[in-house]
């Protein structure tokens, strides 16, 4: 465990030799942000279901002490949003998880495909965590956020950077932020294969996640 919030979804990638494949495709463009991006909760505004209805996503707070912001482009393709709008919803539903102390959290599931290695990289990451007694503290950034439609309409890869340079473990039981660790490069590239659901619109769940150490494109 260096300073950060390690170990997180790429050490725990190497551990169970689950890697993302990535689907091809266009990135979506750069433009103004999306409505929210830098909130720290990802239960705001629900999409509509094919009855009209809201889904009922799952509340997600944050301590105080913890955030995770995200500087997100919109895009014009209503599927690229909402896919990067639930890989976002992933991504905050797992270290909610570990705020929560719970490996077994229902926020990360409900962004999942069931039995997915997305499920099983969340639980996996969360544990790693609790299990050595610490929490998270301090603010997770995210930029470069990118969409890739795959040959399915039903699949798109959402990849972004994540910086860990202001994000910190802490001991539950003293309260002690652990930042006299040793330091190492804070970046990683996230990519995240999002599918669609078949029964709500505009949700999308995780199926598969991978992350790359010290990417060049995110320093």
């Amino acid at each position: 465990m260096n300073r950060r919030t390690l170990p997180a979804f790429a050490a725990l990638a190497t551990a169970t030799a689950l890697l993302l494949t990535a689907c091809g495709g266009e990135s979506s463009g750069a433009g103004e942000k999306m409505p929210g991006a830098g909130e720290s909760s990802a239960g705001a505004s629900a999409s509509a279901s094919e009855k009209g209805e809201a889904i009922d996503r799952p509340e997600m707070k944050f301590p105080k002490d913890f955030k995770m912001t995200w500087d997100v482009a919109t895009t014009a393709d209503p599927d690229e949003a909402a896919a990067v709008n639930d890989a976002r919803n992933y991504m905050e539903a797992t270290f909610h998880a570990v705020t929560e102390q719970d490996p077994e959290d229902s926020a990360y599931k409900f962004y999942v495909v069931p039995l997915s290695q997305a499920q099983q990289y969340a639980k996996e990451t969360v544990e790693a965590i609790v299990k050595r007694g610490w929490t998270v503290t301090g603010e997770l950034r995210h930029s470069n956020v990118q969409a890739r439609k795959g040959e399915s309409e039903k699949l798109i890869t959402v990849s972004f950077c994540q910086n860990e340079s202001e994000a910190f473990s802490k001991e539950v039981r003293t309260g002690k932020v652990l930042k006299d660790q040793g330091s190492e490069e804070p970046y990683y590239a996230y990519s995240v294969l999002m599918e669609k659901s078949t029964s709500v619109e505009g949700f999308w769940q995780a199926k598969t996640a991978s992350a790359t150490k010290g990417a060049a494109q995110c320093a």
